[in-house]
C-alpha cells in the first residue's frame, strides 16, 4: 500500500487508536491534535488522505478539509463526526462523511475508498 495518511483528532484516545489501525493495514500514519496542527501537516508532509474530525476547538475539520483542497492535486478527505449538522452538508458532500461512533471495519473502508475515488 504505503499510502501516507494525516489522522487530524483532538481525542488522544480515538487518535491513537486511529493512528494504530491504519499501521496495521499497511499504511503509513501521521497525527496531528488540532486543526492548526494539521494544516501545518498537510503544507509539509503533502499526505495520500486526510481523516479529519469535523468539530474540534479552534481551527475545525473545515479549515483542514479546505487546506487538502487547495493542494495540488487535491488530497482525499475523510471527515468523522459524531454530530452530522445539515448545514455542513452542501460543503461535505463531495468528502466521505463517517458518523461516530464507527467500527474499524467502517473507517478502514471509508480510507480504501477515500484511496480509490482518488486514483479515478
Amino acid at each position: 500500500m504505503g499510502c501516507r495518511i494525516l489522522v487530524v483528532e483532538d481525542d488522544p484516545d480515538l487518535r491513537e487508536t486511529l493512528a494504530r489501525l491504519l499501521g496495521r493495514s499497511g499504511y503509513t500514519c501521521l497525527t496531528a491534535s488540532s486543526g492548526s496542527d494539521g494544516i501545518r501537516a498537510i503544507e509539509v508532509e503533502s499526505p495520500d488522505l486526510v481523516v479529519t474530525d469535523l468539530h474540534m476547538p479552534g481551527t475545525d475539520g473545515l479549515a483542514v478539509m479546505r487546506c487538502a483542497r487547495e493542494q495540488v492535486p487535491p488530497i482525499p478527505i475523510v471527515l468523522m463526526t459524531a454530530y452530522p449538522t445539515p448545514e455542513a452538508q452542501p460543503e461535505v458532500r463531495p468528502m466521505i462523511l463517517l458518523a461516530k461512533p464507527f467500527a474499524n471495519a467502517q473507517f478502514l473502508g471509508a480510507v480504501r475508498q477515500a484511496l480509490g475515488n482518488s486514483r479515478q
